[in-house]
């Protein structure tokens, strides 16, 4: 691969506790029932209206949607880097990526100003490309127009782009893109979903980085 485009939650950090917190004080703000995290982590991966539409369940109107999507958006403000991590090994992996002189970029449903945020505070150290998270000039994943805004700012061809995601939408995103799609096991999707894909897929950040350092034609 030529370059990289990484998913964010679930990929390069575990999010899950910041999430799982500020949608429940969301929930519990409206009266409406909160969930354990190991739930939450269903919800995660459409963006974070998506997020909260599935939190309320059933089929909430939009108008509730909005409002407790907007108190989740005021939450999230305080418990964004509550309990969030860096997955073990992608420290060493996004540093020998960089000394490889490979280009990497963030392409995330998670709002853009949050997306930021973390990206600021825990990966400062990387020079990425481009980092894009969720905002209105942009459709969401798995809608390919982030990731391709990307590859043009890379000035490399999409097909020459490794997607890395961990989760169906990053597979269907990478499809669309005409990108590689690369998945991992370590985030918040199921594996038997990920392995109803015809995407690469790893379960440790060494097998991931051999594979994006490998010469053209070789895995």
């Amino acid at each position: 691969m030529q370059a990289a485009i990484f998913d964010l939650d679930g990929t390069l950090v575990n999010s899950l506790p910041g999430i799982a917190e500020a949608l429940n004080n969301a929930l519990a703000h409206h009266n409406l029932s909160t969930h354990p995290p190991d739930l939450v982590e269903h919800f995660i991966g459409n963006g974070s209206r998506m997020l909260v539409y599935r939190g309320i369940g059933g089929e909430p109107v939009d108008s509730l949607v909005d409002e407790v999507h907007e108190s989740f958006l005021s939450c999230y403000s305080e418990s964004l880097i509550s309990g969030t991590h860096l997955y073990p090994g992608i420290r060493k992996l996004l540093e020998n990526l960089h000394l490889d002189e490979m280009p990497l970029a963030v392409c995330s449903n998670k709002p853009h100003r949050y997306t930021m945020e973390i990206m600021t505070r825990m990966f400062s150290w990387v020079p990425w490309t481009t980092i894009l998270g969720q905002q209105k000039s942009v459709p969401i994943k798995p809608d390919p127009t982030g990731a391709l805004s990307i590859a043009r700012a890379m000035k490399i061809p999409a097909s020459e782009i490794a997607f890395v995601g961990d989760s169906t939408v990053d597979f269907e995103t990478a499809e669309a893109a005409g990108m590689h799609p690369v998945l991992v096991e370590w985030g918040f999707s199921a594996i038997e979903d990920l392995n109803r894909t015809a995407a690469s897929i790893f379960s440790t950040t060494t097998d991931l980085r051999k594979f994006l350092q490998a010469p053209r034609g070789v895995s």
